[in-house]
């Protein structure tokens, strides 16, 4: 069963780049981007990290939106082809990188592969001169080592302080990723306004079931941390 608007999203634990578990349960309260990317050193992957990194620093809202980046190779590959080569450390990174090399939170989100969508992404890389620039650059400095499938479609879900997916993004090229106005949108609760115009009525009592259930965990949470 598809993982869709409405749900509630998924947990799972996983390993950051010093191999310390780390849970989706953990932002809760925050709005939260959770992207599934390729492998490490893909070179579309850095490139897409890197034309966020450059507009989440410049954007006002970047501090109401933790982004976690989820990667279907090692820890040790992270480090190497998300960091080092940036020249940052873990804190100085703007996002929150972790490691799925069984990829089972991919399977958990239903994030999808296709071979039609490697071939289309790449096509599409080469139309652009900045990106198709920034590739060949990239693979020339720090190799390409693939880990995992790559025909991996990248996928986006944008997730509200409640732990409920308001927008969902699944690729249909490896290049593809969630436009930024839609995660303005969100930020600026538009999202739930426009989806009350465009979502069948059983979506939205959906949703609202879910934030229901979520409140009443939490509120059970707090009573057990009290007593």
């Amino acid at each position: 069963m598809t993982v869709a608007i409405g749900d509630c999203a998924p947990d799972f634990s996983l390993a950051d780049v010093d191999g310390f578990s780390h849970a989706l349960a953990q932002h809760r309260g925050k709005k939260v981007m959770l992207s599934f990317y390729r492998f490490a050193a893909c070179p579309l992957c850095n490139y897409a990290i890197d034309e966020l990194k450059g507009r989440y620093k410049k954007l006002a809202w970047a501090a109401n939106l933790d982004v976690i980046a989820v990667f279907q190779s090692p820890t040790e590959s992270i480090e190497q082809f998300i960091l080092k080569s940036r020249d940052m450390t873990k804190t100085e990174f703007p996002f929150t990188l972790l490691s799925d090399p069984e990829q089972k939170t991919y399977a958990q989100y239903k994030v999808g592969r296709s071979r039609i969508g490697r071939v289309r992404g790449v096509a599409n890389a080469c139309r652009s001169k900045e990106c198709r620039f920034y590739a060949r650059k990239h693979s020339r400095e720090h190799g390409n080592k693939i880990e995992g499938p790559v025909d991996r479609l990248p996928s986006d879900f944008l997730i509200d302080e409640d732990g409920v997916i308001v927008d969902c993004f699944r690729a249909r090229a490896i290049n593809e990723h969630i436009p930024l106005d839609r995660i303005n949108s969100f930020l600026l609760g538009e999202k739930s306004k426009r989806s009350l115009r465009n979502v069948h009525p059983e979506e939205i009592k959906k949703e609202s079931s879910a934030r229901n259930k979520w409140r009443k965990i939490s509120q059970k949470a707090l009573v057990g941390v009290s007593s």
